[in-house]
């Protein structure tokens, strides 16, 4: 069993089908931390988190858990839980054939309220797993994230520190520097358990068809920030998803984001009325395979699943969740390709 705190890299995932899809098929999770977020309704992805949760417990991973946007419901103490107090219940062993606590990493966000930050705190306590602190660039500083630590009331060495720059489409030698500038600032706090840069270069729209390539901006900001001399720092991103929320209606194209080791490939088609979704994944998937990029069936199950519609084979093909399923699946692999590198 990984200790919490003990990973290589951090992927921030939504609770939503195709991550589901893409965890549910892990035969191994390595040194990769996976944060899972609702992004929406609560009691719609309850479920979700609750598979991914017991799936990587079973792997030996503690799933990290931000459920600090949606509403929650009242504790008899008159505390706003969230979804994390519902996520305990659900996992709380008294359901199990041998009973006990699957725990979770519970996460605070530097903007919520101090009974919050405090019931959060308490709740990781009682899990036995400590907690972790996501801010924003603008909270990142030692004032805003010692607050934050004293409501907690969890000693720094059981706090995962998460300093989130969102969406980004560059990397400049001024960004590296503040935040190495900013990490040298908080480590005066202490010694948290863990520190990771996070960010996102996956466009919230697209506007381009067939194959190209793009810079991962959130690889060459960590690899900046390591080069620099913060060797402790981690790298977290947003999978293959734009870190905001998504549009809400079904999209006339089919897209595949994949992961490479230093740009992402990025091949979409339009669908046409001859020809619908799922006809249109096994093109993209048959020019992705043909490209000189694709990592090969065995790579992960994503991949395998990307050869087999390349071939004429494969299924759900048309689902709307099944491309961010098989682009998330490969880029689990190629954060365990790069921990263990």
């Amino acid at each position: 069993m990984f200790e919490a705190g003990d990973f290589d890299a951090l992927v921030a995932l939504r609770a939503k089908q195709g991550e589901l899809w893409a965890v549910e098929a892990l035969r191994e999770v390595g040194r990769v931390q996976p944060l899972l977020q609702f992004d929406g309704d609560v009691d719609g992805q309850l479920q979700n988190v609750e598979k991914v949760a017991r799936k990587l417990h079973a792997l030996g991973r503690l799933v990290m858990v931000d459920a600090v946007g949606p509403p929650g419901s009242l504790t008899f103490a008159g505390e706003d839980r969230g979804g994390l107090g519902a996520l305990a219940d659900r996992l709380s062993g008294e359901d199990e054939l041998f009973g006990g606590q699957i725990p979770f990493v519970p996460v605070a966000r530097g903007d919520l309220p101090a009974s919050r930050i405090g019931w959060i705190g308490r709740l990781g306590s009682e899990l036995g797993a400590g907690g972790a602190i996501r801010v924003g660039a603008a909270w990142a500083t030692a004032e805003d994230v010692g607050r934050v630590v004293d409501l907690l009331e969890l000693e720094v060495g059981q706090v995962d520190l998460i300093v989130d720059l969102e969406y980004v489409d560059s990397c400049s030698p001024q960004l590296v520097e503040w935040a190495l500038g900013s990490f040298a600032a908080l480590e005066a706090l202490g010694a948290f358990r863990s520190m990771t840069i996070l960010s996102g270069s996956v466009p919230s729209a697209l506007d381009q068809t067939s194959l190209w390539e793009r810079p991962r901006f959130e690889e060459e900001i960590w690899r900046g920030v390591v080069e620099g001399g913060g060797r402790e720092i981690r790298l977290g991103d947003y999978g293959v998803v734009h870190p905001g929320v998504g549009a809400q209606f079904p999209s006339k194209h089919v897209t595949l984001k994949y992961t490479c080791s230093d740009h992402w490939l990025f091949v979409r088609e339009r669908m046409s009325g001859e020809m619908g979704r799922g006809p249109t994944l096994r093109v993209v998937c048959s020019d992705l395979v043909q490209s000189g990029s694709f990592s090969g069936a065995q790579y992960s199950w994503g991949d395998g699943e990307i050869a087999s519609a390349a071939d004429g084979r494969g299924s759900s093909l048309g689902s709307t969740s099944k491309p961010v399923a098989i682009g998330t699946s490969h880029h689990l692999a190629y954060l365990a390709s790069l921990s263990a590198a």
